[in-house]
């Protein structure tokens, strides 16, 4: 069970937080729309597990607004507009949460002071913007743009500290690019910075990043962060040996262009938020309202985390407390401090231990409804709310699957094999599951290259339907009630 929380509110209000914007609570009404939606199922997925937000999508055109309209009826999600072309921009009402994603297809220079604009009109104050977008077309564009932006005004004991200061900063980016490397080092050793300068002297040198940033100040915004949450920590995303030079220089007008640089980075995901937003440095008022949980196998977590240069011990006694049980459900800060396994630790350090497996990419904020998850029986489970219940009218083929977790309030993805597994416990319950099983293995058998990702032998057979069901149910179905994709009959 993989999740996916790139857009997901929880995580965007997570993001902010770090940066001491009061998160809106889970359960309150929320407004929420993707102006470049490319996947509206997964949409539809992101509002069947948020059901107290309006979603809105805009697709390109009228037929496919229709298509996922229809998509999103036979899901039964109710909670979800699309609208298609400029006229849906028009039609998009106040928000909370603005995405767009043109990293693939990016906007025209109007189009997008159009999208920044429209921003500025529907967000709400603290309302979050997310903006994915190609900050370089190529590859050395962060290097380029900070060559040309910094060496001219430079003399020549500055320049010369300045080419070290590359090598220190782009120990990522030089790697990947041995020419570049080794044209650095020689201008380092030569004392020659103006011979590894004019590489520079013609092309574009222009950033997206420091575009973006000259839009959005000017129209009410903060920068609040990165979505991928670890890369808001340096200690976890920037190599060691580049951490203090890093860290010096947050006030530098060009902050962002240096770490796109450090992290080699041409795509970017911002999180933007409108001002004026509610602030605190209150922790209980800043992570007090996420529960937080681990969406994979105990055994598939690590015992320690080599973090550029950095070594995380997981194995103390907090550590292995917290993701034995958040690998089992998720939970909140209070739950664990209540539990008697945290009952002996203060709170300032499981809210610490809870933020370093977040920063780790381990553990993840989430939404915390908790009807779903009081286990009764698992003989007899049933699919949680309609868009999940839809798996039973689906013909499960070689691809993953959405399905909606109202507890992670964002969707996780389900291996062919896990979704066949669910789809015959739900049809037929765990007693009968290999009768519900077998004849869609058996159909699946007809298309090799389809059979092939999910078993092992050309045919099926009940032995080996009943073997899937025991392996997939001893490692997931605990956590399919925990996350509110299943519940007890």
């Amino acid at each position: 069970m993989n999740s996916h929380i790139a857009s997901n509110p929880i995580s965007l209000s997570y993001v902010a937080a770090l940066r001491g914007v009061k998160p809106r609570h889970p359960g309150e009404a929320f407004a929420y729309a993707d102006v470049a939606c490319a996947d509206p199922e997964l949409l539809s997925c992101l509002a069947a597990s948020n059901p107290e937000g309006k979603f809105y999508g805009i697709v390109a055109d009228e037929t496919a607004r229709s298509a996922a309209a229809e998509n999103a009826r036979l899901h039964g999600v109710s909670n979800i507009t699309f609208f298609s072309g400029a006229a849906g921009m028009n039609a998009l009402p106040s928000l909370n949460y603005l995405c767009c994603d043109e990293s693939k297809k990016p906007l025209s220079a109007v189009a997008r002071q159009t999208l920044f604009d429209l921003a500025q009109k529907l967000l709400q104050p603290g309302g979050l913007f997310q903006y994915t977008y190609r900050a370089y077309d190529k590859a050395d564009g962060a290097l380029r743009f900070l060559v040309r932006e910094l060496a001219p005004e430079m003399n020549a004991e500055q320049a010369a500290t300045f080419l070290k200061e590359l090598k220190t900063l782009g120990a990522q980016h030089l790697e990947r690019h041995a020419g570049t490397a080794a044209k650095l080092e020689q201008g380092i050793e030569s004392n020659l910075p103006d011979a590894f300068f004019s590489a520079y002297d013609d092309g574009a040198a222009t950033s997206g990043s420091f575009d973006t940033i000259v839009a959005l100040n000017p129209r009410g915004f903060a920068y609040a962060g990165d979505s991928d949450i670890p890369t808001n920590y340096i200690e976890l995303s920037v190599p060691v040996e580049a951490q203090n030079l890093i860290d010096g220089l947050r006030q530098h007008v060009l902050y962002e262009q240096i770490k796109d640089y450090v992290l080699d980075r041409s795509i970017r995901s911002d999180v933007w938020c409108r001002q004026p937003v509610p602030q605190t440095n209150v922790t209980a008022e800043l992570f007090g309202p996420f529960v937080y949980g681990i969406p994979m196998q105990r055994s598939d977590v690590p015992t320690e985390i080599q973090a550029k240069g950095k070594l995380i011990d997981l194995n103390s006694p907090l550590y292995t407390r917290l993701i034995d049980l958040m690998t089992m459900m998720p939970v909140s800060i209070g739950d664990f401090l209540s539990h008697p396994t945290g009952e002996e630790f203060e709170p300032t350090e499981v809210v610490g231990a809870m933020q370093i497996l977040v920063a780790c990419g381990l553990a993840q904020p989430m939404r915390g409804v908790r009807e779903a998850n009081n286990v009764t029986s698992v003989a007899q489970p049933r699919l949680v709310g309609d868009f999940n219940r839809y798996l039973d009218k689906t013909s499960v083929t070689g691809g993953d699957l959405w399905m909606s977790s109202p507890v992670l309030g964002g969707a996780v993805s389900l291996s062919a094999r896990d979704a066949l597994v669910m789809q015959a416990l739900g049809r037929a319950g765990l007693a009968d599951s290999v009768s519900a099983l077998l004849p869609e293995l058996e159909r699946l058998a007809k298309n090799p290259a389809q059979a092939a990702a999910i078993m092992d032998v050309a045919e099926p057979t009940a032995e080996i339907a009943q073997h899937m069901i025991q392996d997939v149910v001893a490692k997931s179905i605990v956590q399919w009630y925990a996350y509110g994709l299943l519940e007890a009959a």
